[in-house]
């Protein structure tokens, strides 16, 4: 069933009734602007709090769906399904919803949910914030998954692939053309910078990063 996303309030009514366990936070859709409102969002391995999307076509929808089990609310890339455990619209609440093929852009999110501060070896399964800017310029930040943390500062800075995010942003030409002014890194706290500086065509320009392991 292919819907607008303005009718999902109907369509929902349609297939299903209120039913099922009060979790503590629904995802909420707003008929008027076409925003679906999640106070989490699991996307594979990374998960994201306060995520405001905007559907463009809901796909096949459909509630009171056995494949949707737990409280977290999911996006599963692989399968292209979006896994609601509770939906508002207006005053009713569904349960177990699922959008199949769903169209979508991001309109914002508050960040990625963290975890407690780090105090056991390095491992593998991380996932690292990166923020670049750019002669004071903040560019949008990236989230790596996966990755191994580091066990002391002499290893963070020694890490090459680590400037990658601020050398594959220019010109390949430009990416051993650097200079790494400063480097830190708190083994407890699991953050670090770097200070460098690209030389473009005689010109200094200054670049850093702060990186947030979780």
């Amino acid at each position: 069933m292919k819907l607008n996303p303005k009718n999902l309030a109907v369509a929902a009514f349609l297939v299903s009734a209120m039913a099922g366990a009060q979790a503590a936070d629904p995802a909420v859709f707003d008929g008027a602007t076409g925003t679906l409102s999640l106070p989490t969002l699991q996307i594979d391995n990374a998960k994201y709090f306060s995520v405001v999307i905007k559907l463009l076509d809901v796909g096949l929808l459909k509630a009171n769906d056995p494949a949707v089990v737990g409280d977290d609310i999911q996006f599963l890339s692989t399968g292209n399904l979006l896994h609601l455990p509770q939906l508002t619209v207006g005053k009713d609440l569904f349960t177990q919803v699922s959008l199949g093929n769903p169209s979508f852009s991001l309109v914002s999110y508050g960040g990625v949910v963290t975890n407690p501060p780090f105090t056991g070896p390095g491992s593998t399964g991380h996932l690292l914030d990166v923020r670049v800017t750019a002669v004071s310029t903040a560019q949008n930040p990236i989230t790596l998954v996966n990755v191994t943390r580091p066990l002391s500062q002499q290893e963070f800075c020694s890490d090459a692939s680590l400037r990658l995010p601020i050398t594959q942003s220019q010109q390949s030409a430009l990416a051993n053309n650097w200079t790494l002014n400063v480097c830190t890194f708190d083994v407890i706290s699991g953050t670090g910078s770097i200070k460098m500086t690209l030389r473009v065509s005689g010109l200094a320009v200054p670049y850093s990063a702060t990186y947030t392991y979780h």
